[in-house]
């Protein structure tokens, strides 16, 4: 008998707060070993279908919708029970064609463009640029503090924005020359104050590093993100400056699980 199978029977014959732990066990070491999980007693078919459409993206395990969610009867701390892992929940938001399917990492809500459960892969777009414009302000890192996702570095390069560099506000400071390149020259929009704002690839960033920007007092803000890679490199340096760094957000990024 599988380990996961022997935890279940065992679980079974102990008391309901022994064997919910046992049921906790065998999920994941059957998800460890690469065998379907196995479904606690509490398993609802009718709650937990094989999958589910959120626009056009299906949702199914480990991913589930937020929609699929109670709590275990019977059990103390009254004990969430989900059709999937507890970090991949989905907020579908919106109604008829403008479903949109959007998951919650590092406190920010992140827009979902694309799920392969061939590759274990989803793409991710900000919903905050989503929804930012043609000049749209970065605000936040991507911070990967869930269990199951991971950054797909061989899909995935980064964006580095400087917010607010250089401030009018005080005399005699100007944007070095062989920075000018590198300047946002669209209609930013962010509370970063008075100043210059900049992006750079990662082929770009010694120039940063060059002038110092990320200490403190040089620029009010400093956001990098994840991009995908085939779409960077197709981009037009001249116009990522002018607001075409907008579009290569737009594609997202990739994680795997």
């Amino acid at each position: 008998m599988s380990p996961p199978r022997l935890l279940a029977a065992m679980a079974a014959h102990l008391p309901r707060s022994l064997a919910l732990l046992f049921v906790f066990l065998a999920v994941h070491i059957a998800a460890a070993h690469g065998d379907p999980a196995l479904l606690p007693t509490t398993y609802d078919a009718s709650m937990c279908r094989e999958s589910s459409m959120c626009g056009n993206i299906s949702i199914k395990y480990p991913f589930y919708l937020s929609t699929t969610v109670r709590d275990i009867p019977g059990y103390s701390y009254n004990t969430p029970y989900s059709c999937g892992y507890t970090d991949l929940m989905i907020s579908c938001q919106g109604e008829g064609p403008k479903e949109t399917p959007v998951i919650f990492l590092g406190d920010h809500n992140y827009t979902i463009l694309n799920i392969s459960y061939d590759s274990n892969t989803i793409i991710l777009a900000d919903s905050d640029v989503l929804a930012g414009g043609s000049c749209p302000a970065v605000h936040h890192d991507l911070s990967f503090d869930k269990l199951w996702l991971h950054n797909n570095t061989s899909s995935n390069d980064n964006l580095t924005f400087y917010f607010g560099c250089y401030s009018t506000g005080v005399p005699g400071v100007a944007v070095p020359p062989d920075l000018v390149t590198y300047k946002i020259n669209c209609s930013l929009m962010g509370p970063f104050g008075e100043g210059a704002s900049f992006v750079f690839t990662p082929d770009d960033h010694v120039k940063a590093q060059e002038h110092e920007l990320d200490q403190d007092g040089h620029c009010s803000e400093v956001v990098s993100v994840p991009v995908r890679s085939e779409f960077l490199m197709a981009s037009n340096r001249s116009m990522l400056v002018m607001g075409g760094y907008a579009e290569v957000l737009w594609y997202g990024f990739e994680l795997e699980w």
